[in-house]
């Protein structure tokens, strides 16, 4: 791994960050974007899903309510990175079902991320990483890109990867002169980060308890993606 630089070494100021579902923006680049917002520099969040689908069968959160829910965590978790004031969207598209890609629906939500590209024209776009195993994570990465080229912008780029090292599969993982991995430091906003993190209660607590085969983050995964050094995987320079 090379050296963990200064996030503030970076030269972007207008920052594109796309999310596939809500707790992402904190888990995959929530050290990033605090010590940057603090900087000064302007972000745009892009929430993908409405994440409507991580507890199924609870009675007592059905998924509209689940997905409101969501949506007030990820405005909570946003407000705690210093990036509250800041725009935000939420495509709403659904969590675990995303419309095929070449279908109607993707089409729309396409078109949609170009009008965000435009009005916020990033000279920086945190994706998730392009092999992430997740199905979300991989349609949120083509659906940006596809915009991004439909918008005729070409930002530097940054990966983050939220599922690769507990999940991936070998093919999953950067193909030998692919990408190059960069790291920074963001030991000064740890416990920031983690309070974001931990904002998205439906996510890591037992809030939802009537639904034994719901999701939550647990304790590991959480102390893998909160440490003092963030990572990504780059194609290209990001200044």
């Amino acid at each position: 791994m090379s050296e963990a630089r200064d996030p503030r070494t970076l030269t972007a100021r207008s920052i594109l960050i796309v999310a596939p579902h809500a707790d992402d923006e904190s888990l995959g680049c929530g050290g990033l974007a605090a010590i940057l917002a603090k900087d000064g520099r302007q972000f745009h969040t892009l929430f993908v899903t409405d994440g409507g689908a991580s507890h199924r069968n609870s009675a007592t959160w059905p998924r509209a309510a689940l997905a409101a829910k969501r949506h007030r965590e990820a405005e909570d978790a946003l407000a705690i990175l210093g990036l509250g004031t800041m725009p935000r969207s939420f495509l709403g598209l659904p969590d675990a079902d995303l419309p095929p890609e070449g279908s109607p629906g993707w089409d729309a939500a396409r078109a949609r991320v170009v009008e965000i590209i435009a009005d916020a024209e990033p000279d920086l776009v945190l994706l998730p990483w392009r092999r992430d195993p997740h199905s979300d994570h991989r349609a949120a990465w083509h659906l940006v890109t596809q915009a991004l080229e439909e918008a005729g912008l070409a930002p530097a780029r940054m990966e983050y990867a939220i599922w690769l090292d507990e999940l991936g599969a070998p093919e999953d993982h950067p193909r030998p002169g692919e990408m190059h991995r960069v790291s920074f430091d963001i030991a000064d906003v740890v416990e920031t980060k983690r309070a974001a993190v931990a904002a998205h209660l439906s996510q890591t607590t037992a809030l939802i308890d009537d639904d034994p085969d719901g999701f939550m983050l647990d304790a590991a995964t959480i102390a893998r993606l909160t440490g003092p050094i963030e990572s990504y995987w780059q194609d290209g320079e990001a200044d």
